[in-house]
């Protein structure tokens, strides 16, 4: 009975045993991932290791704390290192904490830390100092064309043009950089700079990554989103007008008076070339719900085929002049029917400031600007809404962008006013 008793106690006890044995694996196992290799030479021998470890989360937020932590790097022949990563997570209170260890040479590395403030220091790990970034670029001026080149594929041109460049940071990786940037006005911009780019201009081996693409503008439809569109074009003011769009990654769509078209060739040619949107404002800007049915056709065919003929592309949205429409000219014209909820009345006060201001106070996401490609004021008035706009977390785009984001159908006969 006593024998029995003691081979189950036995057994019971090495179960015990293996449990604790292994929970203890489990629990070092998700503490720390040991023995991370940040560079290793042609020789196969490595020049510096870090643990990956936990660090206890005691941040409270507004309803309870949280406690289930973060890792961090830590380098236990290094405390150099150690105190740089404990000192950003004290100072910018980290709840989490995204890093990259990077090792450039079998002397320095690259330590990348971001809990929503990115910060990267070039280390000498075997003089323990600190190396300025800049020590690992042979041309700056290059380089840093080079960054304001990619940026400019993402954001616009005013964003790229107000970040201050010396303080930037960078997460070097294998095959790229990332940059973090800040304007002083717009807020955060980051970019990936793939070595292709900057080729033989930095200190250090890069490996060579053929398949990339560089990062671009993209609408978001989660974004709050405006509509420009410019009535009575085309007009020497055109190509400004385009360009302080492009520049700022916006559309718009441009009504255009059919009688006018053929004496603005370089006009639409810019509109097509940089994917604006065309749209009919009849042939000579007559109204359209005093004329015969026969006569509303006339006017919208007309100007459709002088756009066609020049463009070999086919409009496809009306803006009738003065906005006049009823049920009969809504069964004639065959095409949505563009209207606006914000008029600027550009054309009343040729004031920029005034137009600013209208647009300002009236938007609102799904909103149709109503302004005119006539005036300078209208221009400049452009120029200062675009910046913003963008400050205030608006995208601007044409009719036909917005309806997409909105995920709405612009049917013929329809009338549209804003598209929410």
């Amino acid at each position: 009975m006593s024998s029995t008793f003691l081979k189950i106690l036995s057994r019971y006890t090495y179960a015990l045993i293996f449990a604790m044995m292994l929970k203890i694996l489990i629990v070092d196992f998700s503490a720390a991932k040991m023995d991370v290799i940040a560079y290793v030479d042609l020789n196969g021998n490595y020049a510096i290791k870090y643990d990956e470890v936990s660090v206890s989360n005691e941040v409270e937020n507004e309803e309870k704390e949280d406690l289930n932590g973060f890792k961090k790097p830590y380098f236990s022949k290094n405390e150099g290192l150690n105190e740089i990563v404990s000192k950003y997570i004290d100072e910018n209170k980290c709840s989490y904490l995204d890093y990259n260890v990077y090792g450039i040479d079998n002397s320095k590395l690259n330590l990348f830390l971001d809990c929503g403030n990115p910060v990267n220091t070039v280390y000498n790990h075997k003089t323990n100092k600190e190396v300025s970034f800049d020590t690992l670029i042979k041309d700056k001026d290059a380089f840093y064309e080079s960054s304001k080149r990619l940026l400019a594929l993402k954001y616009p041109k005013f964003v790229v043009e107000d970040i201050d460049y010396d303080k930037a940071q960078y997460d070097i990786r294998s095959n790229e950089l990332i940059g973090y940037y800040n304007s002083k006005e717009y807020g955060k911009a980051t970019v990936k700079i793939n070595y292709n780019e900057i080729k033989d201009m930095m200190t250090y081996e890069q490996n060579y990554d053929d398949a990339y693409d560089n990062e671009t503008f993209q609408l978001d439809k989660n974004k709050k989103t405006i509509a420009f569109t410019f009535d009575d074009g085309p007009s020497d003011y055109d190509l400004k007008i385009i360009d302080a769009l492009v520049d700022s990654h916006a559309t718009a769509t441009f009504f255009l008076v059919g009688n006018r078209m053929r004496s603005f060739p370089k006009s639409i040619e810019k509109m097509i070339s940089t994917k604006m949107e065309v749209g009919n404002h009849t042939y000579d800007h007559k109204s359209l719900a005093g004329l015969s049915n026969e006569k509303i056709k006339e006017q919208i065919t007309k100007t459709n085929d002088i756009f066609y003929e020049m463009t070999k592309q086919n409009i496809k949205l009306l803006r009738p002049s003065y906005g006049a429409v009823n049920s009969r000219v809504q069964v004639q014209v065959g095409m949505p029917i563009i209207l606006w909820d914000i008029d600027t009345l550009d054309w009343k006060s040729r004031n920029a400031e005034k137009v600013y201001n209208e647009i300002m106070k009236h938007k609102s996401d799904g909103s149709i600007v109503l302004m005119h490609s006539l005036y300078a004021s209208t221009l400049e008035a452009v120029k200062k809404a675009l910046p913003a706009l963008y400050k205030e977390g608006y995208q601007v785009v044409s009719v036909g962008e917005l309806a997409k984001l909105k995920g709405v159908s612009l049917d013929p006969g329809k009338t549209i006013l804003n598209i929410k």
